[in-house]
């Protein structure tokens, strides 16, 4: 009797308010703050304040380690040269002027301690679950040493990632400097000032996107990339391992330079890989039925919400921090296609075949009819769809080309109900233009 009376005061007890740690995080020390918070939750496992912004404050430390390592091994600041728009220009990758030789290893090494960072982050939210919990994050003034040269400047503060990501400057509009870096705009006062409430639902929402990337990640490390690297690694990297290493001398010519258009057919001639890990595979499947799944729980938990301050991720009601506010219609549009792309990755809705629609030539059992080749079939070919969960599960050598072409999809092929263009036609419909857009934001 008094172990349950014990155990109902602890529960009955509130957390303990969270601690400050707008200072450290001020000053770049991610270490001292990650401390001080797994300190406070030791002390008390209810503060779930504290929980939800030790789970920020290790994905800001993931994203800054990140950083390092690829600024280290050079990645390169127009990723791809004369080909180069595939990131912002506001982007803060900047260039090495000593990077380390990379490897295709280096980089498989790099996306598993990016994917280790994102799991520990997922691990430290899970608890939290619906509890409520707020914290208050002036990104503003928030240091990140992006280059792990032990500085701060003006162009790798947390600030400038976010500006990135929210306005997107296309690489080709941007002036930039002989390194080919642009130039570091001022940040404006207001931007000091700037404060992303935090919340339950944005727990939900950040774990969703750290089971985004652990997809990402599990879907290329499941793939053996050597020889695509050894071959186009220098479109990435600035000094890649390589047996090719003339691909990395400047071009002789002194007009028009077709090396860079080479190389990109090259690597995508090259994505014709062979399975490595299948078990990645069925991780990343795993991961991207987590993403439904907590995206659904980032809205009920958004709805659920009363106050309205400063708001990341706004339900119908609440207002956008950054001025964008959600509608119902928006949010009813996405549980709808969160629903259908579950069902997709479960295998119970095929994604429709782009080679034709027709009259099927399978048995009931799904196997190839004995009379197929004698059927009248003209123009028309059988009415076939993708099993994704095949994909995943059953995976076989990725060959981007002959998936495009058609018969790389066939070992996935079959009869069966199909997912109508109904449900996508009513999200791009209710978001309008900006749908990609919207899809990034709110996962």
């Amino acid at each position: 009797m008094l172990k349950k009376l014990i155990a109902a005061s602890l529960l009955l007890t509130p957390a303990a308010p969270a601690l400050d740690i707008q200072p450290l995080l001020d000053k770049g020390d991610f270490v001292a703050a990650k401390a001080q918070l797994k300190s406070a939750i030791a002390a008390s496992p209810n503060d779930h304040d504290a929980r939800l912004a030790l789970g920020v404050t290790t994905f800001l430390a993931g994203i800054e380690e990140f950083a390092q390592t690829v600024y280290a091994h050079g990645l390169r600041e127009d990723l791809g040269g004369e080909m180069g728009m595939m990131i912002p220009a506001s982007l803060p990758v900047r260039f090495n002027p000593e990077p380390l030789e990379t490897s295709a290893d280096d980089v498989v090494t790099m996306l598993e301690r990016m994917e280790d960072a994102m799991a520990e982050v997922d691990t430290i939210l899970e608890p939290l679950g619906d509890h409520e919990a707020h914290f208050d994050l002036r990104i503003g003034t928030v240091k990140m040493d992006l280059n792990g040269d032990g500085a701060y400047t003006d162009d790798e503060g947390l600030w400038r990632l976010f500006n990135a990501v929210t306005n997107p400057q296309p690489r080709w509009a941007a002036v930039v400097d002989e390194d080919g870096n642009p130039p570091v705009p001022e940040m404006p006062e207001e931007a000091r000032t700037f404060v992303l409430g935090l919340d339950t639902a944005d727990g939900y929402w950040l774990r969703g996107y750290c089971n985004v990337f652990g997809a990402v990640a599990d879907v290329v490390l499941a793939y053996d990339g050597t020889e695509l690297f050894e071959r186009t690694g220098h479109l990435f990297f600035h000094h890649v391992s390589s047996p090719y290493p003339w691909l990395q001398m400047p071009g002789a010519s002194q007009g028009f330079d077709a090396e860079p258009i080479l190389d990109w057919v090259a690597a995508l001639h090259l994505i014709n890989q062979p399975l490595r890990d299948a078990n990645r595979m069925a991780d990343a499947h795993a991961h991207l039925l987590n993403v439904i799944e907590l995206s659904r729980l980032t809205w009920a938990a958004a709805r659920a919400e009363t106050d309205n301050a400063h708001e990341w991720l706004p339900a119908p009601g609440q207002t956008g921090v950054i001025g964008v506010d959600i509608t119902d219609a928006q949010v009813a549009a996405w549980l709808a296609m969160l629903d259908e792309s579950e069902r997709i990755l479960n295998g119970e809705l095929l994604i429709p075949f782009w080679r034709g629609a027709g009259e099927a030539l399978f048995d009931e059992d799904g196997e190839w009819r004995e009379d197929a080749n004698e059927v009248e079939v003209g123009m028309t070919h059988p009415r076939l769809g993708v099993n994704l969960k095949k994909v995943f599960m059953e995976p076989t050598r990725f060959d981007l080309l002959l998936w495009l072409q058609g018969t790389g999809a066939a070992p996935f092929l079959e009869e069966g109900p199909q997912a109508e263009s109904g449900v996508w036609r009513r999200l791009n419909e209710t978001f309008g233009r900006n749908m990609p857009g919207f899809a990034v934001w709110i996962n």
